[in-house]
């Protein structure tokens, strides 16, 4: 997955598109983005990150992704009932 020349993906859009990328995030964050090059990440994001311990990232980061994936079906289907189906809360 590159980008062109200059452009950098966030951090958590590449996290949500690359499960390799997301998986070597969860465990190690800076070599995660040393080995990406183009993926950008502030100070803060990294050093919220680089604080939890590798289960309490592994549970944030899925996290994150689950809620993207989440609001993106909320926005093209509605909201979802909480066992899954179409039409939001019972």
């Amino acid at each position: 997955m590159g980008s062109a020349e200059g452009i950098r993906t966030p951090v958590w859009v590449r996290a949500v598109a690359d499960p390799r990328f997301r998986l070597a995030l969860i465990e190690d964050p800076l070599g995660a983005l040393a080995a990406a090059g183009d993926v950008e990440a502030s100070p803060a994001q990294l050093a919220q990150l680089e604080e939890m311990d590798r289960d309490a990232r592994e549970q944030f980061v899925n996290g994150v992704v689950i809620e993207v994936h989440v609001r993106g079906g909320q926005a093209r289907f509605g909201w979802l009932k909480a066992d899954g189906r179409l039409g939001g809360p019972d």
